[in-house]
């Protein structure tokens, strides 16, 4: 057999095996992504184009040949005009019917729900049992029984309706793992447990960043002088409370855990969930003029959110004039 006719043969046992397996490739987009009795959650963001899609599938064990789903969705022009949302994937599908899916935004039903910023437990608990979305008594119990209260990150989200209480309580506490690790990247060793509890308190003053940071410094410069905090959300913590606006009959409650103007130092736990904002001006608290000087700071209730800050408690006497009793 000549050079010639061995290259063509070769090239032909080539062309024949590429085809062979070319087919069974295609074959593999009608087989089921994995066991039907499993499902997987995959977020496709509003403008993620289609290689990120694929990758995003691959990673959350969706695709087992990513490659093969890549090349069809682009030779079908299926690539295009897929839709943004939350997709509950039942692995029971074939990666064909999972693009049809994907191009008719086919989602499980579910509910949206923000939680705000600074509730604590059992605001969070009322929110989400009004939706149907948890057993209250349940949830309850277990933040109680696992400390969770701070842990329970609040943001908006996405819920099947048929979702549990464990499976709800395990997407607030994961997503506040990833943020508080984002957080804490780059920064020295921290008590965690302090942060989130000085951080709560920094969350039920103000929703400011730079306000926050200035709170948080007030809170740094009172307890190194062992002044008590005297924070009014405190006065409010707890079941019976919960719903209630700060008085003085809760505030010098003298059977009171957690108001800071009966207590020194933190309260026994977080009083709210605070955000990404409250942790961080925990971690990097005010430090510009006068911040080591810091130690009130009264709401300047002119529709702008922000505070006024003193070093002296004469200073302070004139702002809460100034402020709340609206003397000048």
């Amino acid at each position: 057999m000549g050079l010639i006719t061995r290259l063509l043969v070769s090239l032909l046992v080539i062309a024949a095996l590429g085809a062979g397996y070319g087919v069974l490739k295609i074959q593999s987009l009608d087989e089921p992504l994995g066991h039907g009795d499993k499902t997987a959650t995959v977020e496709i963001t509003q403008g993620m184009g289609f290689n990120a899609i694929v990758d995003t599938l691959e990673r959350a064990g969706v695709l087992k040949d990513p490659l093969t789903f890549k090349l069809y969705g682009k030779w079908t022009k299926a690539d295009r005009g897929i839709k943004a949302g939350t997709y509950v994937i039942d692995l029971g599908w074939t990666p064909k019917r999972l693009l049809v899916a994907l191009r008719e935004g086919t989602l499980a039903a579910q509910t949206k729900i923000t939680i705000p910023e600074g509730y604590n437990r059992w605001q969070i608990a009322d929110l989400l049992s009004r939706k149907g979305l948890i057993d209250r008594t349940k949830f309850l119990r277990r933040v109680e029984a696992e400390g969770l209260e701070g842990r329970l990150f609040p943001e908006t989200y996405m819920f099947r309706t048929d979702t549990t209480t464990d499976a709800v309580l395990a997407r607030l506490t994961g997503q506040f793992k990833t943020v508080l690790k984002s957080v804490l990247a780059g920064q020295p060793a921290t008590d965690v447990n302090r942060l989130v509890n000085l951080a709560s308190l920094v969350e039920k003053e103000s929703k400011k960043p730079l306000d926050q940071r200035k709170v948080a410094r007030v809170f740094a410069n009172r307890i190194a002088k062992r002044m008590k905090l005297q924070t009014d959300p405190t006065c409010v913590y707890g079941e019976s409370l919960y719903t209630k606006v700060p008085h003085p009959r809760y505030c010098k409650d003298p059977n009171s855990r957690y108001s800071t103007y009966v207590i020194h130092g933190l309260p026994p736990t977080p009083i709210a969930n605070p955000g990404r904002t409250a942790l961080a001006a925990v971690l990097n608290p005010y430090d510009g003029p006068r911040a080591e000087t810091l130690l009130f700071f009264v709401s300047k209730r002119d529709g702008t959110g922000t505070h006024h800050f003193s070093s002296n408690y004469a200073e302070h006497s004139k702002a809460v004039d100034k402020y709340l009793r609206k003397k000048r």
